[in-house]
């Protein structure tokens, strides 16, 4: 038996070295096989699932359907991996407030892998213990049949490289901000091969200002750290309290754009309005826009994310940070969660720390920040869905990113209902029609083209 995993596994890295990460996380999630018998409902969601699975093997040459056959094979002990480690985290919590037995989670969690593909983190994520949620399993949108799959199949057919290469990269995601006039949180300079540039066409070294810095093209916070600039000496101060001179610094900047360029922003405080729900790192507003039936961006979902530590210099819900569901009409705030995923998971009606009141507030400047979304994606015009992440700071909301592969787990886990068969899964069916040929392809106009 060693000896036959031993050969599938070198099999399965040489064929890695002919396909993309993309053709091992749709094999591994077993979607790529078992959804060839998921039932048709003809609904938004059914839409998006089978356009994923039917695309995932047109688009992979002979390597690449292989390569996702190969995985597939290893889809059995993963899940059973999977199962014990998730749960090891998550049963007891779960019996002792839901009153469900551990072996029936188990169960479940089985049930649901082999029937329809859904991993057992997403189980206790999306807290399909409650029969209730777990009835509308396929109606969520999961991770793997998006960020591994359609986005970038959309991207491919219906966005130019030039807006998607903007949204990838940080310095030059702000700098379009700033052409089109929406306000954002300023790229000052970038590092790339032991060198600063400055952006602001002023003198080498750094801005004489608080920074962030974070990788050009880092997610989830990977790398990012706090300045603070001291006006009485001149000098930062950064994580821990370190304190460097401005050439120390620069040293340290240049040092670590050997091994990734970064990018160096302006570092923004939280608005007083909200200081209640700040820690140290910066909150935003999670905003998901999709392009309608006549082109215009449309606000769908929203959460306001939140650090849970007071060591924490993002926001990031996979980070360890929680988030409340936004009402997109009025504004006001459901209760906060985390992930889902650990033995501690609760809701919160007031912040964990501060005890700063969640549920039921009033997010502040609301309108404004859905006017920001909408002003954006317009300068990313041919771009069909983005998250962006939207600072409320003292001169009112101002972007700090876009995300051109927007997560999904994080509006689904906190407003607690699936967003396959909602305005954003309605638009996600529709753009996909178009993209792939079905019969709305003859009525719909192309996108305008990216400036």
């Amino acid at each position: 038996m060693i000896k036959e995993q031993s050969r599938l596994l070198g099999v399965i890295r040489r064929l890695g070295k002919a396909v993309d990460l993309n053709a091992i996380v749709k094999g591994l999630s077993g979607a790529a096989v078992i959804w060839k018998w998921l039932p048709d409902d003809q609904s938004h969601a059914a839409v998006i699932h089978h356009a994923f699975y039917r695309e995932s093997w047109k688009e992979e040459g002979i390597a690449g359907k292989a390569f996702m056959v190969a995985c597939f094979v290893l889809w059995a002990p993963t899940l059973v991996v999977l199962v014990v480690i998730y749960t090891w985290r998550c049963a007891n919590r779960v019996k002792r407030v839901h009153g469900k037995g551990v072996f029936r989670q188990i169960g479940e969690q089985v049930w649901l892998a082999v029937r329809y593909a859904i991993p057992p983190p997403w189980y206790y994520m999306f807290d399909f213990y409650d029969d209730a949620l777990r009835g509308h399993a396929l109606e969520y949108i999961y991770r793997f049949e998006t960020k591994s799959g359609l986005y970038n199949m959309l991207r491919d057919r219906l966005a130019s490289s030039a807006t998607t290469m903007a949204l990838s990269d940080k310095a030059a995601f702000a700098l379009r901000c700033e052409v089109y006039s929406v306000p954002v949180i300023a790229a000052l300079a970038t590092a790339s091969n032991g060198q600063i540039k400055r952006l602001d066409g002023k003198r080498t070294g750094l801005p004489h200002q608080g920074l962030f810095l974070k990788p050009l093209r880092g997610a989830g916070g990977r790398g990012a750290a706090r300045w603070e600039f001291i006006e009485q000496t001149g000098n930062y101060r950064g994580p821990a309290g370190i304190v460097l001179t401005e050439s120390g610094l620069s040293a340290h900047v240049k040092a670590l754009s050997e091994a990734e360029d970064y990018v160096i922003r302006a570092l923004a405080e939280n608005h007083p309005e909200i200081a209640d729900l700040s820690l140290v790192a910066l909150n935003t507003v999670r905003v998901l826009t999709c392009l309608n039936e006549s082109g215009d961006a449309e606000v769908t979902h929203a959460v306001m994310r939140m650090a849970s530590n007071d060591r924490a210099v993002v926001d990031n819900f996979h980070a360890g940070g929680i988030a409340a569901g936004i009402d997109i009409s009025t504004g006001r705030l459901g209760p906060a969660t985390d992930m889902g995923v650990t033995a501690v998971t609760q809701w919160w009606d007031s912040h964990p720390v501060t005890g700063g009141a969640i549920t039921g507030r009033t997010m502040p400047f609301w309108d404004e920040i859905r006017d920001v979304a909408c002003l954006a994606h317009a300068a990313f015009p041919d771009q069909i869905a983005i998250g962006w992440d939207i600072a409320l700071v003292d001169g009112g909301p101002k972007l700090v990113e876009g995300n051109k592969g927007p997560d999904l787990d994080i509006v689904q886990r906190v407003c607690r209902e699936p967003i396959g068969n909602s305005r954003f899964g309605e638009l996600m069916a529709y753009h996909i029609e178009r993209a792939f040929g079905t019969s709305v392809m003859q009525t719909v106009e192309p996108l305008p083209a990216a400036k």
